[in-house]
């Protein structure tokens, strides 16, 4: 009788594969990845960021620039130091009730720090607080619900070292929301008492 050794090799190599596909499938069921694991009814979605982050045993909400996006348009025509005028919408915009609801709340938001005029050497006491790295806001064209008016709760204000500047940070503190205005000029939506910072982590190699 003549074996087909060639048939019976076959078969052995398609027994290794599928046990190897067997453990794998167990290890995954064992490990239950982030993408296994559904979030609960109504909890928002922030990517990799935690919902909270605790510093100074003070829980702090964490919240993103596309959080607070929605296309606002400001109540009065504003006119830009550029010349440029942003129009005033035709009927005032409400401001969407989650984001409404972040008024006077603890949070924390990852962005890039634009110090201002009066902030002097490395010490930041007020600056603007954007989503995206920029030397000026309306040249480049971003939102009123895309940036912020931050200070410092310190008055010593913060050190931050010019080449922080050019990475994105998170500040935490209280959030406040709402249309606001100076000297009869509407100056914006979002403002930010800051209580602290955090430089970004840097990864080795782009991975951990």
């Amino acid at each position: 009788m003549k074996i087909n050794y060639r048939l019976g090799y076959k078969s052995f190599k398609k027994f290794k594969f599928m046990r190897w596909l067997f453990l794998c499938a167990c290890i995954l069921l064992v490990a239950r990845p982030a993408w296994t694991q559904s979030l609960p009814p109504g909890q928002p979605k922030l990517g990799a960021a935690p919902l909270k982050f605790v510093r100074n045993n003070i829980n702090y909400q964490v919240v993103s620039f596309d959080d607070l996006y929605f296309n606002y348009q400001p109540p009065v025509d504003v006119e830009h130091p550029d010349g440029n005028i942003t129009k005033a919408a035709k009927t005032p915009m409400k401001i969407p009730p989650q984001i409404l609801a972040l008024n006077g709340k603890k949070v924390a938001i990852r962005g890039f720090v634009i110090p201002l005029a009066n902030s002097d050497g490395q010490t930041t006491k007020e600056f603007l607080f954007a989503d995206e790295l920029v030397s000026c806001l309306f040249c480049a064209m971003l939102g009123y619900d895309q940036w912020m008016v931050g200070d410092t709760v310190d008055p010593k204000g913060f050190n931050i070292s010019d080449d922080q500047f050019d990475e994105p940070i998170t500040i935490y503190g209280t959030l406040e929301v709402g249309p606001k205005f100076e000297d009869g000029e509407f100056v914006g939506i979002y403002r930010f008492k800051a209580e602290g910072w955090e430089p970004e982590k840097k990864k080795i190699f782009g991975i951990f």
